[in-house]
């Protein structure tokens, strides 16, 4: 089955909220600049265009919308005059008639942010010379950061926002984020995985839940970038838990010009035995390995393909090791999420190479995932933004999503600017403490399990009332029995509910034996299951066992004293002997809520937490759709 996408509730127009923004983009490479102007009110009335072979002899300018199109051969020696050139195509003589003094905003898409940023932000000279530190591909790094430099030099008078391309991954699980190396090269300098093409793996998921009419927060899903960079994505109910990219782009299957991962110590070999320094190095696994280093014919996925159609050799290895290579990362990922609703190809290869698609998900079929060959060789037509790929057996859904990071840039954009009066106020310090509730370990149940483990009949007895009005403890308490250990005499909360819940801290998944992933309350999909033993019975829980996500539970009047909204992501800062600010936590609103942050014992003795401390707001990462 195919469908034309006929509201998607991503659309720029959407989250602009009807207003005319008038929006500029700019995605710039080491080689390249990529630019569209974009009017939220008409964003199909859009321009795209791109200056290609900056600081060669010979590059192209192509400029081109609906009832527009410039296309020149052109020399460009360096970034700025590639920008110059962009703003003559848009608004100079024989240009397409954009009046950059109505300009609502530019974004930039920014190699990487620091860990200050879990999302885009509005950028002022603070902003700037904190995403100066951050980046470890220094090259690519830099040339976007000049872009940004150069553009807000030529366009003072409207705000430049920054959109980080491994803002997605910013909250990866530690198990996911670390190498195994000293964990002072953590704490220090920083190294770890950060992933990369996060515009891309979200823009691929919020289509692919749009298409599957589900939200994306109930989905498990594997999105597969595959263009010059080859990217891959795990995500576990709207947050990604792994990727295959790392502390720079280089990691993970091969790709256009990049090797992907390799042993250490092969480079440490050839470093040695050729002779090579760091920066020829990085040039032979940057520049000269991938697809292009394994064919001798060239890095781009189209090229190879057609030479391995001649029968060119080098050209089908290449083909052959690409493949099989993320026929793995698919598998990887999918035994990650420990099973998946939904197998997502994007990119410039992914979305119209039918072939590399076919050899990726042959063998997959023990995982639920088969493709219909003839919807796959059919692909996406022409203006079609989602095409489904699954044969009827196939217990996965496969999608194909055709690429758009420029509409995902001007979405993320907006969405800064929305949330910059909020981000004033915080900074501003006129804001009211919260309070901190430590959440040690508890159960909920519901009535069956109730009477299943204190006996026929039986109704929780009431200890102590809770401070969310209408919760309390309860005298009952039981045992858990996880495959490695027990933890006892663990309290019951009232009042019962529709689902059983056990909620731990990461130090008693270690005694359990358990990996209980973090979630909010009641998302209990794809969780572990555990013993409960009670005075009447044991009961054994098919899932329900999570680790709970820091959130903060606050009124509809306290939201809007705060400027907050229901499901809401904010940074919270904890002042005391060990001094820490927590990101990712999440705004719960409800008539019946107090305002109060919730973490867990884990948390509250990593931040030394005493009696009366508080929280404050530090900032705001990120706001549903």
């Amino acid at each position: 089955m195919t469908q034309k996408i006929e509201s998607d509730r991503y659309q720029v127009k959407d989250i602009a909220r009807g207003k005319s923004l008038r929006l500029l983009l700019f995605n710039p490479r080491s080689l390249a600049l990529r630019y569209d102007w974009i009017d939220t009110a008409d964003p199909a009335h859009r321009l795209s265009g791109e200056v290609r072979g900056i600081g060669l002899p010979q590059g192209s300018h192509r400029l081109r919308g609906p009832d527009f199109e410039r296309k020149e051969p052109c020399a460009v020696r360096d970034h700025r005059q590639a920008l110059e050139q962009a703003l003559h195509f848009l608004s100079g003589p024989g240009g397409a008639g954009v009046d950059l003094s109505a300009l609502s905003a530019v974004g930039h898409q920014v190699l990487y942010g620091s860990a200050r940023y879990g999302s885009a932000v509005v950028v002022d000279d603070e902003v700037r010379t904190e995403i100066g530190r951050a980046g470890f591909d220094a090259g690519e790094h830099q040339a976007r950061l000049l872009a940004l430099d150069l553009a807000r030099e030529r366009l003072p008078g409207v705000p430049h926002v920054a959109v980080f391309d491994t803002a997605y991954f910013a909250n990866l699980p530690q198990v996911a984020q670390l190498y195994a190396l000293p964990m002072r090269y953590f704490r220090e300098r920083g190294v770890r995985r950060l992933g990369f093409f996060g515009l891309s793996h979200k823009f691929a998921l919020f289509q692919a839940a749009a298409y599957l009419e589900r939200p994306s927060e109930w989905l498990k899903v594997v999105t597969v970038h595959l263009g010059n960079g080859t990217s891959l994505a795990a995500i576990d109910h709207g947050r990604p838990v792994d990727t295959s990219m790392g502390l720079t782009p280089f990691e993970g299957p091969p790709m256009a010009v990049r090797s992907g991962d390799l042993d250490p110590g092969a480079l440490l070999y050839l470093m040695r035995e050729e002779g090579l320094d760091p920066a020829s190095a990085a040039r032979l696994v940057g520049e000269q390995s991938g697809l292009s280093g394994l064919s001798g014919v060239a890095g781009d996925i189209q090229d190879v393909l057609e030479a391995a159609e001649r029968g060119h050799e080098g050209a089908q290895l290449a083909v052959q090791v690409y493949c099989h290579r993320l026929r793995k990362a698919v598998g990887a990922m999918v035994a990650t999420l420990g099973g998946c609703d939904a197998l997502v190809f994007t990119g410039g290869a992914g979305s119209t190479e039918p072939g590399i698609r076919t050899r990726i998900c042959q063998g997959l079929g023990h995982l639920g995932i088969v493709l219909d060959a003839t919807a796959n060789a059919r692909g996406l037509s022409d203006g079609q933004e989602v095409a489904s790929l699954d044969h009827e057996a196939s217990r996965v859904r496969v999608l194909v999503v055709r690429p758009d990071e420029a509409r995902m840039l001007a979405r993320e954009t907006v969405r800064a600017l929305g949330r910059e009066d909020i981000d004033q106020r915080l900074r501003s310090g006129r804001q009211r403490p919260i309070p901190i509730g430590v959440s040690a370990h508890h159960v909920h149940l519901t009535r069956e399990h109730v009477e299943v483990l204190f006996g026929p009949g039986h109704r929780l007895t009431q200890k102590a009332p809770l401070y969310q009005s209408g919760e309390f403890a309860c005298e009952e308490a039981v045992d858990l029995v996880g495959p490695r250990g027990k933890v006892e005499r663990v309290r019951v909360l009232g009042p019962e509910r529709k689902a059983s819940q056990v909620e731990i801290s990461r130090t008693e998944e270690f005694k359990l034996g358990i990996d209980a992933p973090i979630r909010d309350s009641g998302d209990l999909d794809g969780t572990p299951g555990i013993t409960l033993v009670g005075p009447a019975a044991s009961l054994p829980l098919r899932q329900g066992v999570i680790c709970a996500r820091r959130h903060i539970h606050m009124s509809p009047a306290e939201a809007e004293e705060l400027g907050l909204r229901d499901r809401d992501v904010v940074r919270v800062r904890i002042e005391g002997p060990r001094s820490l600010t927590f990101g990712d936590v999440l705004i719960r609103v409800k008539d019946s809520y107090r305002l109060e942050m919730h973490i867990d014992t884990d948390e509250a003795n990593a931040a030394e937490i005493g009696a009366d401390m508080v929280a404050t707001l530090d900032g705001i990462q990120s706001r549903p759709g």
